[in-house]
């Protein structure tokens, strides 16, 4: 019987899944390289029925660093909201800090010159 499975995208796929894990404090890497990895494991096993054990850790990880990213971007959002009351407690804390008026921000963005 020919094993038609891709083993190029196993391996795509765990080293997407290990990097994925490794920078779940970085959102714009860590959730597309979740995404890339579980799909590259799904693909990898070609005309199979099942998924060998790497593409089933490959699988896992990659599940498990997107989870862990978006657990830890809303833990830190919600510490946030307890230790300022509100969104706009954030955004006078935010302007106490850096001396930048949110609102001046926003009509410096939108102005027309």
């Amino acid at each position: 019987m020919i094993d038609k499975r891709s083993h190029g995208m196993e391996t795509a796929a765990l080293v997407l899944a290990l990097i994925s894990i490794s920078t779940c404090t970085c959102i714009y890497l860590s959730i597309p390289l979740g995404a890339l990895a579980v799909m590259f494991a799904l693909l990898s096993k070609g005309g199979e029925t099942t998924l060998n054990s790497k593409s089933k850790l490959a699988l896992c990880l990659g599940i498990a660093g997107m989870v862990l990213t978006a657990l830890l971007y809303t833990f830190s959002f919600l510490t946030l909201l307890r230790e300022y009351g509100s969104l706009q407690g954030i955004v006078d804390a935010y302007t106490q800090m850096t001396g930048i008026d949110y609102n001046e921000l926003i009509e410096e963005m939108y102005s027309t010159y």
